[in-house]
């Protein structure tokens, strides 16, 4: 299916795209190797006007040869109603490292609620990604399940989900259109989008296709955004060579660091940064053409400039 590229920050829904970037940055800083079970709540700055409100583990299965139960994502709630939630996956700074070994098996995607809607066709997806989503160590439930718990709960209690937006950078933006493919099927009921980040491909040709035909995939309002760095080749991964396709809307930035020569470094974490994709869409936000144009953009946290350029859809992908 051909992808609808946007290029302009105003095209999109701008406030929307700035505050699941900072709730994505935000899950990460929940996460410590030393207790990786334990989310790091008190390192949480909940986004303006937001709360936080519960968090939830998964069981990595893809970087370790033991299942380890690790804090992989936040839950924000508005502090007026009618309430907004946003679900925040967290990445893995191993993304890089493993990526290329991605895509080597799928499986069929299994909602929670099998009942509800089935899943038609052969829809499959890369093992790994739905292995995190859906493992339990035997003793933890599982991410799949863990959520669906909590949506449950916020919809029964005096503070209901009217909004759901779900976000996630790098592995977790993976993760997390599972998740709004799961909601759409197993909670039709409930109002969710998606704007994630860094995305890799997450499944092939049916996949895309049955997630396309969900309701909320025909609203430009709700409809999944993938916000994808033209220098980031995370998202180039795995292969359409090897069956595996992104979903059809994307908007584009274009950045990298680069050398004091003046060459484009070949800095793949730089690239790959959640906190140089804010800085980008920050700077393209305040730009009246929508977009970042600079060559030394600072990034807080960083210690290093990006250069940030007009973004181009023929360049998506070409490892240079």
């Amino acid at each position: 299916m051909a992808i609808q590229y946007f290029t302009n920050i105003h095209d999109i829904n701008t406030n929307k795209a700035l505050l699941l970037i900072e709730a994505s940055l935000q899950a990460y800083n929940a996460f410590n190797e030393k207790t990786p079970a334990i989310c790091q709540t008190q390192n949480i700055t909940p986004p303006a006007g937001y709360d936080l409100v519960n968090s939830w583990t998964g069981v990595d299965t893809i970087f370790n040869k033991d299942k380890t139960v690790e804090c992989y994502g936040l839950v924000f709630r508005s502090q007026t109603a009618p309430y907004t939630y946003i679900f925040a996956f967290r990445g893995t700074s191993s993304t890089l490292d493993i990526l290329d070994d991605l895509g080597i098996e799928s499986k069929p995607f299994t909602p929670h609620d099998t009942s509800v809607m089935p899943v038609l066709g052969d829809v499959e997806i890369e093992s790994g990604f739905f292995d995190v989503y859906s493992e339990s160590d035997g003793d933890t439930p599982s991410m799949q399940q863990q959520m669906f718990d909590l949506i449950d709960t916020f919809n029964t209690s005096d503070k209901p989900i009217d909004q759901l937006y779900i976000t996630g950078h790098s592995l977790g933006s993976a993760v997390c259109e599972l998740f709004t493919l799961d909601v759409a099927l197993s909670r039709p009921e409930v109002n969710a989008s998606n704007y994630n980040y860094a995305c890799p491909r997450v499944g092939n040709n049916e996949f895309v296709s049955f997630y396309e035909k969900q309701l909320a995939q025909q609203d430009p309002q709700t409809r999944t955004l993938r916000i994808q760095n033209t220098y980031d080749k995370v998202p180039c991964v795995p292969l359409e060579d090897m069956g595996y396709y992104h979903l059809t809307n994307a908007y584009l930035i274009a950045f990298y660091e680069e050398s004091w020569s003046g060459i484009k470094k070949l800095n793949l974490l730089a690239r790959h940064s959640a906190l140089n994709y804010q800085a980008v869409l920050n700077c393209a936000a305040k730009s009246d053409t929508g977009i970042c144009i600079a060559e030394k953009l600072e990034v807080p946290g960083n210690d290093y400039a990006v250069t940030s350029k007009q973004p181009d859809a023929d360049s998506v992908c070409s490892f240079f």
